[in-house]
Order: structure tokens, then C-alpha cells, then sequence
């Protein structure tokens, strides 16, 4: 009896770990690595030079104090060509954040209500250059 408590007791801890995690967060976080996967791959390459300069200025897009008037401009074509290479640059060179919420993260964050009133904040911050990095970055803190 007390083997199936012990049991008992660490499945219930186990499925409350893992609810405590919404489908909005989750989906951001592989959104952020499909992104991060896509957009190395497609436009590393010719923006190697940019790139390094990003490292070297010690720029880090998940930190809290990152510097965006200082970095995003390093590494505005990067972003460009990132954005363009998962499907989210529009036809005007404007970012499609209707496909983003539809696509990317398959409208699993459409009624997260901190997801909700974060999404214009953090389009304001992240846009100026397309950093989509960024814009993952803050609705991830917004929506834990």
C-alpha cells in the first residue's frame, strides 16, 4: 500500500509540473527555437560580419537590459532576412503579425490575456527593426 502511494504522489506532482506552464508560453518558447533554427540557417551566412559585431558589442537578445537602440540597428538586415525566411514579411516589407498569431503560434495565445496586453507593448519595443527575436523574448516574460 504504501509503494502505490508513493506512486500515487509523485504522478500527482508530475501533473502538476507540467500544468503549470500555459499552451501560450510553451508555444512562444518552440516558436522562439523554430524561429532561432530557420532564420540561422537561411541568413547566417551573408551576415556573418553582422553578427559578429552583435557578439562583440556584447549584445544578448534575451537579457533583460538589452541595449535595442545600441544592437537592433547591427542587426536589422539579419532580422529582415529572418523574418522574411519563416514566411512573416509581408509584400510592403512590414512584419505580418496576423500570420504570426495564426502561424507561428497557431492561435494558441489568441485568449491569453497576458499575452493580450502585452503583444502591442512588445510590438513597439521590437518592431522599429524587425527584431523577432525581441518580440518572443518579451511576450515569453509577459505570458510566464
Amino acid at each position: 500500500m504504501p509503494r502505490g502511494l508513493v506512486l500515487l504522489i509523485v504522478v500527482a506532482a508530475a501533473a502538476s509540473t507540467q500544468a503549470a506552464y500555459s499552451d501560450c508560453f510553451l508555444t512562444l518558447n518552440y516558436a522562439r527555437d523554430a524561429v532561432s533554427a530557420t532564420a540561422w540557417s537561411a541568413c547566417s551566412p551573408q551576415y556573418t560580419v553582422d553578427l559578429g559585431i552583435f557578439t562583440k558589442m556584447d549584445c544578448n537578445l534575451y537579457a533583460k537590459s538589452y541595449n535595442a537602440p545600441k544592437c537592433d540597428p547591427v542587426i536589422a538586415n539579419y532580422m529582415k532576412c529572418a523574418v522574411k525566411a519563416v514566411g512573416l514579411l509581408k509584400a510592403d516589407n512590414t512584419f505580418d503579425d496576423a500570420a504570426f498569431k495564426a502561424t507561428t503560434l497557431q492561435n494558441k495565445c489568441s485568449a491569453d490575456a497576458k499575452f493580450i496586453a502585452a503583444y502591442p507593448k512588445c510590438m513597439n519595443y521590437t518592431m522599429k527593426y524587425m527584431n523577432v527575436g525581441r518580440l518572443i523574448a518579451c511576450l515569453v516574460s509577459a505570458v510566464y
